[in-house]
């Protein structure tokens, strides 16, 4: 069989391979909704707004602009309700299986046709967390495939039309994720090493020419519409605090599990510090720029991802340099003569791969070292037979009929974010890390712990009562160690929450709707209470009438039983 017969034949099962572990993973992540909805929103004419107030200044809670386009232009093409989850998976599957494919296409044009098989396609493929992460609803197989093209173009840059797409893939990793700008200032070095070293001014141009005409624009566009430079989910998860002994735990955490992949980062460090190969002369690729390459894509992205404390999902940051680090596989390959070492390398590391030494903790939430398999998470059952992420969309629906026109307002945390999505209800805060609410996230972390659930709701109980004036909590932890904590259950026939203030009238209207809301009757309550005014100390009442304001008060016009307070405490 020829050897391109025998090369795309391998290629195309790795691609098959990974499009298929991906689908059979497929899963939504709980971020995912945040940027559901501000889709959700745009398509519906109310702009990239995560809550539909008035008063409240747009915030952004997503970090993956291009990704939320791509979301809405789902959504516009009718992909609505459980379809946009299944748009978002269909293109997550897609761009993986188109990763692994250019990792097959860069060692076959490196090797100028002499490869048996792709080695890199075949170890990506087996990576069980890159298919697992690339189905979920969010940017990550998107960003992992435009850094790999950007890397594919800075291996060899010949013209400036290809400077021109390198720059164009740059606009588009930055606006998929503001950390992509650190695969275009590498990819910028080495346009202006090529620049100056062939004394060409249209090289530069060609890769600065798609910034200043698209991505200028769009910063300029965040600037004035969100009223900041960065997303607000820089600040949410305190990513200019350093946290590295966070960050070396979730990299060695990774490198444990993956330990076929130890061996391979000697690799690229070995050609780097080789003498010139005179081999360089006949192919560009045996000489030490695509060495300096990858080291370049690798080595300041692994320093920013130990910097900022690495991620609460599993993997997911490092991701994006694994096809560089796998692609030096196929390029010390050019150097090895007999070519059934190929294929031997490519089956030895995608069995390695699969061998996966996972830890016990992965997928347990509440674990010691901050981070998880967030899909293992998901996916446990909410009850016997029902999947956390099933019983969430359950609820959330349940919840967008019976609030359908009412001015609700929650407070949500982790998973929540579902709810917030199908419920459509006008106003959702994110209180586990303030993604949604500038002022949560902006608070300081006293404690560090798990990145980006550091700055939780008991923070800003005050900020949540008396100025967003939420109704519900959805997280049943709400507590505020007061009167009003024993008034605050309510629970709807598909789940139980917190309520943060009592509005009659919402609360009339939604018993109304369906009889089977159960909640407090706290005017009955402040009656037993008003009731017993006698025995109570003023100290004690005036505490409780301080709770009472927020709670009930500030809310609801009852002057009678106000005046009663204001009168004992006078």
């Amino acid at each position: 069989m020829p050897r391109r017969a025998v090369f795309w034949a391998i290629a195309l099962c790795a691609v098959a391979a990974a499009a298929a572990q991906a689908w059979a993973l497929r899963w939504t992540c709980d971020d995912a909704y945040i940027s559901l909805r501000y889709a959700q929103h745009f398509v519906a004419g109310h702009g990239l707004v995560y809550n539909l107030d008035p008063n409240e200044a747009p915030v952004e809670g997503y970090t993956n602009f291009a990704w939320t386009m791509w979301l809405a232009l789902g959504m516009q093409l009718g992909c609505t309700g459980d379809l946009i989850e299944i748009w978002s998976m269909v293109w997550g599957t897609i761009f993986h299986g188109g990763t692994v494919l250019l990792l097959a296409a860069a060692a076959w044009r490196a090797s100028g046709g002499a490869a048996l098989a792709p080695i890199a396609a075949c170890g990506y493929a087996a990576l069980h967390h890159a298919a697992s992460l690339a189905p979920a609803g969010l940017e990550t197989a998107l960003f992992t495939l435009l850094a790999t093209a950007m890397l594919r173009l800075c291996l060899l840059l010949r013209s400036a039309r290809e400077a021109w797409l390198l720059g164009f893939l740059g606009v588009l990793l930055a606006m998929t994720r503001p950390d992509g700008a650190l695969f275009v200032a590498v990819a910028g070095l080495f346009v202006l090493h090529d620049a100056w070293r062939r004394r060409s001014v249209r090289l530069l141009l060609g890769y600065a020419l798609p910034f200043l005409l698209v991505f200028v624009p769009y910063l300029l566009w965040r600037r004035l519409h969100y009223g900041d430079w960065v997303p607000n989910t820089f600040h949410a998860k305190s990513a200019a605090d350093p946290y590295p002994s966070q960050g070396l735990a979730y990299v060695w955490e990774f490198g444990k599990c993956y330990w076929a992949l130890l061996p391979v980062l000697a690799v690229p460090l070995y050609w780097v510090l080789r003498r010139p190969d005179p081999l360089a002369s006949v192919s560009p690729f045996l000489g030490r720029r695509p060495w300096l390459a990858i080291l370049c894509f690798v080595v300041p992205y692994t320093g920013f991802v130990v910097w900022v404390g690495g991620d609460f999902m599993f993997g997911r940051f490092l991701l994006p340099i694994l096809p560089a680090l796998l692609l030096s596989l196929d390029l010390a390959c050019l150097r090895w003569r007999p070519l059934w070492l190929q294929p031997a390398l490519g089956a030895a590391l995608a069995g390695g791969l699969l061998l996966r030494a996972e830890p016990p903790w992965l997928g347990v939430y509440d674990n010691p070292h901050g981070f998880s398999d967030n899909r293992a998470i998901s996916v446990k059952e909410f009850a016997p037979g029902l999947p956390w992420t099933e019983a969430m969309r359950f609820a959330g629906n349940y919840l967008r009929g019976v609030c359908a026109g009412l001015p609700v307002r929650v407070g949500i945390v982790g998973s929540h974010a579902n709810l917030a999505f199908r419920a459509e209800v006008p106003v959702a805060v994110e209180c586990a890390a303030g993604l949604t609410d500038a002022r949560i996230a902006r608070t300081e972390v006293a404690v560090r712990g798990t990145p980006g659930h550091e700055k939780g709701w008991a923070l800003h109980l005050d900020y949540l009562i008396r100025e967003r004036r939420l109704h519900f909590m959805l997280d049943l932890s709400f507590k505020t160690g007061d009167l009003c904590d024993a008034w605050r259950e309510v629970t709807f026939p598909v789940l139980p929450a917190r309520l943060v203030t009592y509005d009659r009238a919402l609360l009339q209207e939604l018993k109304r709707r369906d009889p089977n809301i159960v909640f407090t009757d706290v005017e009955a309550e402040l009656d037993a209470y008003l009731a017993e005014l006698p025995k109570k100390t003023k100290a004690e009442v005036a505490r409780d009438f301080e709770a009472l304001r927020g709670f009930y008060f500030d809310v609801n016009d009852d002057p009678a039983r106000k005046r009663r307070f204001e009168e004992f405490l006078r």
